[in-house]
């Protein structure tokens, strides 16, 4: 039986959960995202977060009181993602912060432009224990990337990427490159697959662009409502590419074309939470800041959806309040709904009603949260 991507996944999630209770049963977060800076140095073409940097306080770095207040919990956490809507390593207590939250049993990671990944900055930083790392190369090539990545240099970035794989113990940390698929770039999927095996990557993410703020990011996105003559040769394209992966073993992740509405998204609120450079507390940094957006060609404004502000709140009080109690009590719902649905009915049904079966259960699931209904997260995009 060849199940949908979106089922495999929420196989793959329940299975992935009952073995991280069985080992750590004592964390009450899957994951902390804490933006460690929405401030950054580069002026990427589709970024969407660049005007709320520019009156950002603190020069939009997180603040040492808020990581105080985030610092007492770190046992109960699993993971720990020091990336937001800026660049990391502006931080300049992120190795700190990153020996800190490893010391407390946390896994750590980030995502990066690369550019300020000098080998001096890579070694404190391995050193500190991160786990996973991943840059963002929207270019296999230098003329492409540098018209994308605004402020950056290719050279530059290629061998810091690659002072990573010479450094590095084993396979730790775990190296990937996020290539978000434009109208500029869709050539390159495969030039950026034989990069990342050059570099020494274990992992290429092909990202749909997909956060748009007003008219940041609107225009570069490949995806659609409904699937077309041009998105079927996209995903030939992108199958391509994958394939070749495959054979230079390489892993990959891509995201959806079409939207296939999925119980949770992959944040997953219901053990998650993200923590703004300011200590704002929201499900996400998509509902972290509101905004004229565009969901699947429609024109709508994403909401605020904000649980209280550290270090003025206590992160286990906001995690108890009522509008945080909320999005996970949904999404459960969803989820719950979802899952009965599809253990009735997809046992002893025939290849002609499979299809009708996951129909069914995305019919059964309740509305999602506010904001979440025009968030691309939500539909795999």
């Amino acid at each position: 039986m060849i199940l949908p991507k979106y089922i495999e996944q929420r196989l793959a999630g329940l299975r992935d959960k009952i073995l991280q209770n069985k080992s750590n049963p004592k964390r009450r977060w899957r994951l902390l995202q804490v933006e460690s800076a929405i401030a950054c140095n580069l002026r990427c073409v589709m970024c969407p977060w660049r005007e709320i940097t520019k009156n950002s306080k603190n020069h939009g770095l997180m603040s040492q009181h808020v990581w105080d207040a985030i610092r007492p919990y770190l046992p109960q956490v699993r993971s720990i993602d020091f990336t937001g809507g800026g660049e990391p390593l502006l931080q300049p207590q992120l190795v700190d912060w990153i020996a800190g939250a490893k010391d407390a049993g946390c896994e750590t990671g980030f995502l990066s432009n690369g550019l300020l990944l000098k080998r001096a900055k890579l070694e404190k930083i391995l050193d500190a224990g991160l786990d996973w790392i991943c840059i963002s190369m929207d270019g296999a090539t230098a003329d492409m990337y540098e018209k994308i990545r605004v402020g950056s240099s290719f050279e530059r970035v290629c061998e810091n990427i690659s002072n990573i794989a010479n450094l590095r113990r084993a396979r730790t940390p775990k190296t990937m490159i996020n290539f978000v698929l434009m109208d500029l770039n869709i050539h390159q999927v495969e030039e950026i697959v034989r990069l990342a095996a050059e570099l020494g990557v274990d992992q290429v993410n092909f990202k749909q662009c997909d956060v748009i703020r007003g008219e940041a990011g609107k225009g570069h996105g490949l995806f659609g409502p409904k699937e077309t003559r041009e998105i079927r040769r996209l995903k030939k394209s992108l199958e391509k590419a994958r394939r070749l992966a495959k054979k230079l073993n390489i892993r990959t992740t891509a995201f959806s074309f079409i939207p296939e509405e999925r119980p949770v998204c992959e944040q997953d609120p219901r053990n998650s939470m993200f923590i703004r450079y300011d200590g704002t507390a929201a499900p996400c940094i998509n509902l972290a800041i509101a905004g004229p957006t565009t969901f699947l060609g429609k024109e709508v404004i994403m909401p605020a959806v904000h649980y209280g502000r550290l270090p003025d709140d206590d992160l286990l009080d906001l995690w108890n309040s009522d509008s945080c109690k909320l999005y996970r009590q949904q999404f459960e719902q969803r989820v719950k709904k979802h899952d009965e649905t599809i253990m009735n009915r997809l046992i002893g049904s025939s290849g002609s009603n499979r299809e009708r079966t996951f129909q069914a259960a995305r019919e059964a699931m309740p509305q999602p949260p506010r904001g979440c209904n025009v968030c691309h997260y939500l539909y795999d995009i």
